[in-house]
């Protein structure tokens, strides 16, 4: 990444630290981006309408501290620099929401927010319909992940996913506003050959 910030070297510092097994540097770590780990499960859980109550999104919360920093940090570790380490923070977080999600579309828990006088013929019908609506965008998101590269996957969800613009997403991962436009266009190109964005059409999803 040229022109590495302050933020940027103190951050390959702070994973160095943890890699290394550095226990205090944990406690940096949680303090830093606690706040950042809660804002990638707030908006999985809105943009999904999954549901979660406080007690489960502290459960996610504690998930995806495991995953950051099990194994001497070794998902951290795969940070190259090629992005901001907030973003790929918020990338594997994210993951670890999404990974949720499957677990408990295949058991067939999605639930409706209770109403004062719910109706069990329409709660049914919704809760199926809200199944359906996540299994395509989960769908999606395969496709995203089988398809693309990381640096393609990463610039198309936080574009179309988060709602980010060009610019956000060439100062993140460090390429011109043109860089991305032709990178996020092949990769739309690759969806589409694979059905993915045609599905996600037809059902009507945003």
């Amino acid at each position: 990444m040229t022109g590495t910030s302050e933020r940027d070297l103190l951050a390959r510092k702070l994973v160095k630290r943890l890699v290394g097994g550095d226990e205090a540097a944990w406690e940096e770590f949680v303090t830093r981006y606690r706040r950042l780990i809660f804002s990638a499960i707030h908006r999985v859980n809105e943009r999904y309408g999954a549901g979660w109550d406080a007690i489960q999104m502290e459960e996610l919360f504690s998930d995806s501290l495991y995953k950051l920093l099990r194994h001497d940090a070794r998902s951290l570790a795969a940070w190259e620099g090629r992005c901001r380490l907030e973003t790929w923070i918020y990338r594997i977080v994210r993951n670890v929401c999404i990974d949720r999600l499957r677990r408990v579309t295949r058991r067939g828990e999605v639930h409706e927010v209770d109403e004062e006088r719910p109706d069990p013929a329409r709660q049914e019908s919704g809760a199926k319909g809200r199944s359906e609506l996540i299994d395509l965008r989960l769908s999606l998101e395969q496709a995203i992940d089988d398809v693309l590269d990381p640096r393609e996957a990463l610039a198309v969800r936080l574009i179309y996913f988060e709602g980010h613009t060009y610019r956000d997403v060439a100062d993140a991962i460090d390429m011109t506003v043109g860089a991305v436009s032709g990178m996020v266009y092949r990769a739309l190109s690759k969806l589409r050959e694979v059905g993915g964005i045609a599905r996600e059409r037809q059902e009507g999803t945003r």
